[in-house]
């Protein structure tokens, strides 16, 4: 047994690598062997993990993944527990289908990051592509539970179809935010894109860096929500989330929409003038 194990690129991927079981967990089960045995594609090519990395250590479940892997992806998928640290950018699909553990990505992931998420969390250190926490193609629900933060930007979608959970934005997130979702939070500390909460039934965007309000969202009243500043107050804790007091203090205009009559979905607009 090893105190961790070490995944780095035997060299520079000039396609995309499609990986399976690179969780945490499963290597703690597994020998070096074992790992270097996990089955990989290559475009339409069957292979093994081993062909590609180094593998260095067995039978721990805290992993660290060195090297350019943004032609990786997959990694962490599935994962229900351990920790893995991926030191650099990574490829689509990170973490996704994710049930337990922790996944710590220092620099930017993919589109498809934390889809179908149920547990655990995942920090990302740079930006994030498409789909951040949301459904898989054809499903009716996407993110079941678990956190994820990620310090740059987002695409489109991020959080579509939630049932529960947590995602912070801490930059912009891109068209259709929130859409179809049934419950959880995002929150946004830059600019949330057109169409956000879209046939929302119930969950809160919390938009603090601007937002155009869908016509199908109905003013309610402004207040200074408590929820917000708890959740703040353990991002900061938690993740080291620096967030401007007045945004922290401040008061936020409240709409209630999408679906149904009334709408109980909500979205929480910072007043960057109200102290």
């Amino acid at each position: 047994m090893s105190e961790f194990v070490t995944l780095s690129l035997r060299a520079p991927l000039e396609t995309s690598l499609e990986v399976e079981g690179v969780a945490a967990d499963r290597f703690a089960d597994l020998s070096e062997q074992g790992i270097a045995a996990l089955p990989a594609w290559l475009g339409t090519r069957a292979a093994q993990l081993g062909d590609f990395f180094h593998v260095r250590g067995e039978r721990s479940a805290k992993v660290r993944v060195d090297g350019p892997v943004a032609r990786v992806h997959g990694l962490a998928a599935g994962t229900a527990g351990g920790e893995m640290l991926i030191d650099g950018d990574a490829g689509g699909s990170v973490a996704a289908g994710m049930t337990g553990g922790a996944v710590d990505v220092r620099g930017s992931v993919g589109a498809d990051a934390g889809l179908a998420m149920a547990g655990g969390t995942l920090h990302v250190s740079g930006n994030a592509g498409d789909r951040l926490g949301a459904a898989a193609a054809g499903a009716s629900r996407g993110m079941s539970g678990g956190e994820i933060v990620v310090a740059g930007s987002a695409g489109a979608d991020a959080a579509a179809r939630a049932r529960r959970g947590l995602v912070v934005v801490c930059g912009d997130v891109g068209p259709e935010a929130a859409r179809g979702v049934i419950a959880g939070t995002l929150v946004v500390l830059g600019r949330t894109g057109r169409d956000p909460g879209r046939g929302s039934k119930r969950g809160t965007i919390v938009a603090a860096g601007g937002i155009s309000v869908p016509e199908t969202y109905r003013y309610a009243c402004t207040f200074q929500p408590p929820y917000v500043r708890l959740a703040f107050a353990y991002l900061r804790r938690r993740y080291g989330l620096v967030v401007d007091a007045a945004v922290l203090e401040g008061r936020y205009k409240r709409y209630c929409g999408d679906a149904g009559g009334p709408g109980k979905g909500e979205i929480l607009e910072w007043i960057p003038d109200a102290r």
